[in-house]
């Protein structure tokens, strides 16, 4: 699951360690609250909801959309 984020075996081992006895769902949330909280960031850093409609949608045909960097996951998590 952690693999395509390029979180080190150690890093996910250490995160299992720190939750033991948790079923696969628990990680996965884990792992999508990170991004929940990476596009909240980026949403208030485009202007927030109410500007969102005008960047994505609206936006001038010579503007670019705005781009969204994945978050680092093993920073996120530690």
């Amino acid at each position: 699951m952690y693999e395509k984020d390029g979180i080190p075996k150690d890093d996910v081992v250490r995160i299992v360690d720190e939750f033991p006895n948790q079923s696969l769902d628990f990680y996965g949330a884990l792992r999508s609250r990170t991004y929940d909280r990476s596009i909240s960031k980026w949403i208030d850093e485009i202007g927030g909801v109410e500007k969102l409609g005008d960047k994505l949608l609206r936006r001038k045909k010579n503007e670019k959309l705005p781009v969204f960097t994945p978050p680092k996951i093993n920073k996120a998590l530690s």
